[in-house]
């Protein structure tokens, strides 16, 4: 059954990523989903901070880079569970190794996307977790 726009709910996503070229990409996916707000920052320690003043249970999904200036992206993924978030929690990062993708799960991450993020990725992530 289709769901209309007009009653389709607000998806609230975190985006931590300091580089502009990855939040426009991420910006114009997340845009086709429709529905979304989103709120971008630029490190770690800002998005333990957004966290921390919207609430455990503000956001519907968290992606974080992992290499940015003043907390990566492992950091604040250990960091914010600490807050009581539930809010899963997807790693995003151009460093797809095995290794790469361990160290974020290892970290507390619920999912790992290589970037580029596109159509495909997000769907994944989207219907994974149960948010469209």
């Amino acid at each position: 059954m289709a769901t209309s726009s007009a009653s389709r709910r607000i998806i609230r996503v975190l985006l931590v990523e300091d580089e502009a070229i990855h939040q426009v990409i991420a910006r114009q996916r997340l845009k086709a989903v429709g529905g979304v707000e989103l709120d971008v920052v630029v490190n770690g320690a800002e998005a333990v901070r957004r966290v921390r003043e919207r609430g455990a249970y503000y956001y519907d999904l968290i992606l974080t880079d992992r290499q940015m200036p003043v907390m990566d992206g492992h950091e604040a993924t250990r960091q914010i569970p600490a807050l009581g978030v539930t809010t899963p929690i997807v790693g995003l990062s151009s460093d797809c190794l095995a290794a790469d993708v361990d160290a974020f799960i290892n970290a507390g991450a619920d999912d790992f996307v290589p970037k580029p993020l596109n159509k495909e990725k997000l769907d994944r992530v989207l219907t994974k977790f149960g948010i469209v």
